[in-house]
């Protein structure tokens, strides 16, 4: 383009404008992304007649980018905003996750509001999806991730490590503060540490993690204390079996429990372009010293394209034995679409 002399055209401020955009890109690299997850349910609880839905499930607009320092660092960040797609509302809060961070040869750091999305992973979270199969979303009708694991994965004020992988097996690390920050409960009052060992290789996947809770003053009334979670995940064929366990601790009442046991035993089964999984998962009720709760679901999902899902769904969950009528089943169908 010819630039005539005197004042600057339109046209030469245009070119201007477009070379300063241009320059730090080529250091700096930003992607947007993002999932839009929908599904048409029919939820049935206890004896009350059936609701028809139209169900979010997790759908999220992401900002990610990175920045090469040099010498083999790189700087990392991320902005991922929640919303449900079915009302255009937002979640509350609206970030699922938004951090900073740095990586290395010796791992990454990061610092923020912190989910299994960043580039230090969730120490407990991270193991569920690294061995377990969900069917088909951990969301909506079929969430399972907090509801029975209580895999605790979307912290604030958090600091997190992953390590690099070494024979491929990393450690992840997570601590942040749950204190209110007011002038009743200063924001250092809540603590927590979250620790987890995931391994993987051509044939299987395991992973080890531990969680602790301090508060100053002593836990409150049936607050979480502690848990440890195992798990396992074989992968030969075209069906792949995997086990998840773990026992956890609470400040009980005379009337809860201390120890909270949990299971999940499922399977995947891919052939082409399907993918069937099926899930079987046991949980003690914290709230009652007798009642258990028993779900089991099954999902269908069919791959279009690399970015389109159809999925189709089974669910019931016993909620509590030591209770009546509360038992949930719900079946659906619907759309995932990642961008």
């Amino acid at each position: 383009m010819k630039i005539p002399h005197g004042r600057p055209t339109a046209a030469a401020l245009t070119l201007l404008s477009t070379l300063y955009a241009a320059w730090p890109a080529a250091a700096q690299q930003v992607q947007v992304g993002g999932q839009i997850r929908q599904t048409a349910n029919r939820v049935q609880k206890g004896s009350a007649g059936p609701l028809y839905e139209l169900r979010d499930n997790a759908s999220r607009l992401s900002f990610r980018g990175s920045e090469d320092l040099g010498g083999g660092l790189r700087a990392q960040f991320g902005l991922e905003m929640g919303y449900a797609a079915d009302t255009g509302e937002q979640t509350d809060p609206l970030y699922r996750h938004s951090y900073v961070a740095l990586a290395g040869p010796w791992g990454s750091l990061a610092l923020g509001r912190l989910d299994s999305g960043n580039p230090t992973g969730s120490p407990l979270y991270s193991q569920v999806t690294a061995i377990t199969s969900f069917a088909a979303n951990d969301a909506g009708a079929t969430a399972i991730g907090t509801s029975m694991l209580n895999a605790r994965n979307r912290t604030s004020n958090a600091i997190g490590y992953r390590s690099p992988s070494f024979g491929g097996a990393e450690l992840m690390a997570r601590a942040y503060l749950r204190g209110a920050g007011t002038p009743d409960e200063a924001e250092d009052d809540a603590r927590s540490l979250d620790l987890g060992l995931l391994y993987r290789s051509d044939t299987w996947i395991a992973g080890l993690a531990v969680a602790k809770d301090d508060r100053a003053g002593g836990l409150k009334p049936n607050e979480f204390d502690a848990k440890w979670q195992a798990g396992a995940r074989l992968s030969v064929a075209a069906i792949e079996p995997y086990v998840l366990l773990g026992q956890e601790r609470y400040e009980a009442t005379a009337t809860t429990r201390r120890q909270v046991r949990f299971a999940l035993l499922g399977a995947e089964w891919r052939l082409g372009a399907h993918t069937l999984v099926l899930n079987l998962m046991r949980r003690d009720v914290q709230a009652s010293p007798t009642g258990v709760r028993r779900r089991a679901q099954a999902a269908w999902m069919v791959a279009l394209s690399k970015r389109t899902e159809l999925q189709a769904f089974a669910d019931t969950d016993g909620v509590d034995s030591s209770r009546s009528d509360v038992r949930v089943r719900a079946v659906g169908a619907g759309i995932k679409h990642v961008f």
